[in-house]
């Protein structure tokens, strides 16, 4: 797994590029928010919000725009990647399985190719629910992006009843 170039397509990668800071290297004029260093780091983070909110998506063939993350970057990435897709497997809930057969799903079908590719498919549908997700939380409203970040984490604290121990998260330092 996570050994080849990811293609992502249409409007994620258009939401991708957005995401990421890199994109301001490749195109100076390019408006980012530039949340994430590169489009690997989104890659890994989406799913698993995709999976926390069972936000899912399909390909988007409307839109041209695509962005390849190449392999070397999800090589140098493996472990945490493999960590993201088991920890998807588990939690999601748009299926009806039992906790074992969760457990099995990630943890014991990654030689039978066609269920792995099953199970990437799922992953990649909830990336890019978690994609669509980001874009539209970074973008509603203002443009201060720190502001938007603290919006986020505070919703997912609250959404899943995380209490943030170092106060709170919209206190300055002083």
């Amino acid at each position: 797994m996570f050994t080849k170039d990811y293609r992502i397509l249409g409007k994620h990668a258009t939401y991708v590029r957005f995401l990421n800071a890199y994109t301001q290297n490749l195109d100076k004029k390019a408006k980012v928010a530039g949340i994430f260093a590169i489009a690997v780091d989104v890659y890994m983070v989406a799913p698993l919000i995709g999976a926390a909110y069972n936000k899912k998506a399909p390909v988007d063939t409307e839109s041209k725009d695509d962005l390849n993350i190449l392999a070397s970057q999800l090589v140098a990435r493996q472990k945490q990647l493999d960590d993201v897709y088991r920890l998807v497997m588990l939690s999601e809930k748009s299926t009806d399985l039992s906790d074992d057969e969760r457990i099995d799903r990630a943890f014991k079908t990654d030689e039978d190719t066609k269920q792995l590719e099953a199970n990437l498919e799922l992953f990649h549908q909830y990336m890019r629910g978690g994609v669509e997700w980001l874009y539209e939380h970074i973008t509603e409203g203002t443009d201060d992006y720190l502001d938007k970040i603290r919006e986020i984490i505070t919703l997912y604290a609250d959404d899943f009843q995380i209490t943030c121990i170092e106060g709170d998260l919209n206190d300055t330092p002083s």
